[in-house]
């Protein structure tokens, strides 16, 4: 809420600033009016876009990653122009008759979505490096632990045969007991360990068949995770877990995925 108020207010100013040096409005009621519904829109749309969109692009496929940023970046620029009209138009005249609006039209509607596309893109940015920043700190925050004593995170069983996966740089040979977590994509899955990821076409039921007997949780259709690796669970509403890994990875479980996790907890 504090973070949504500060970027109404902060919005606001630079609306208030430039309605008030154009000249665009007259009269300090209508350039404040303006400001407010240019505003608020903008900023209540912002951040869950940097908040909880941006992060679910972090850990896609580059191509497919970029195609849902340019398509939720599109949407916003489209519900944030409705939201700006809506509400220049019930700010502007309301009766009986309902609310009036008038859309804008040539340049102004031109600016209109080139600015929502602007912030879109920019909430986009600043969510992913965000994610990563905090990323890099949960990563910092387990190795110091790690450094000064604290149990470290076990690696899977031991003696377990390596795997020898088929990725986009050929065949290579991975150790399951080095794995964090597996997340399927499509036809794909993404093999994180803590040093270096692989994206290969094995299935997530295969993954998950081979793993059963070695500390991983399918906690997710979509993720597998090594409870070995795990060093945190939080609520994420509706029954869901929100866990953290060793390497600072945040991963949302499903409802059955929390039960799971909760039943492995001693």
């Amino acid at each position: 809420m504090r973070a949504a108020l500060g970027l109404i207010a902060l919005l606001w100013a630079l609306y208030l600033l430039v309605f008030a040096l154009t000249d665009i409005h007259r009269g300090l009621l209508n350039i404040t009016i303006w400001a407010c519904c240019n505003a608020i829109p903008q900023a209540l749309l912002l951040l869950p876009l940097a908040n909880q969109l941006a992060p679910r692009l972090a850990g896609a496929a580059r191509l497919p990653g970029f195609a849902r940023a340019a398509g939720a970046i599109l949407v916003y620029a489209l519900v944030s122009y409705g939201a700006v009209v809506f509400l220049l138009a019930l700010t502007a005249r309301v009766d009986r008759a309902g609310v009036y609006v008038n859309f804008f039209s040539g340049l102004a509607l031109v600016w209109q979505l080139f600015q929502g596309i602007a912030y879109g893109a920019a909430a986009v940015l600043a969510g992913l490096w965000l994610h990563e920043r905090r990323r890099a700190d949960r990563l910092a925050a387990v190795q110091s632990a790690q450094a000064t004593g604290r149990k470290p995170a076990a690696p899977g069983q031991a003696g377990a045969p390596r795997w020898l996966v088929k990725t986009a740089d050929g065949i290579v040979s991975i150790d399951p007991s080095e794995l964090i977590r597996i997340e399927a994509d499509g036809e794909y899955c993404h093999l994180v360990m803590a040093e270096r990821r692989h994206l290969s076409r094995i299935a997530i039921g295969e993954c998950a068949a081979r793993l059963d007997r070695q500390g991983f949780l399918r906690v997710h259709r979509s993720h597998l995770v090594n409870s070995d690796r795990l060093v945190g669970a939080e609520a994420a509403g509706n029954g869901r877990l929100q866990l953290t890994l060793a390497n600072g990875d945040q991963v949302v479980t499903s409802r059955q995925g929390a039960k799971l996790v909760r039943s492995a907890a001693v």
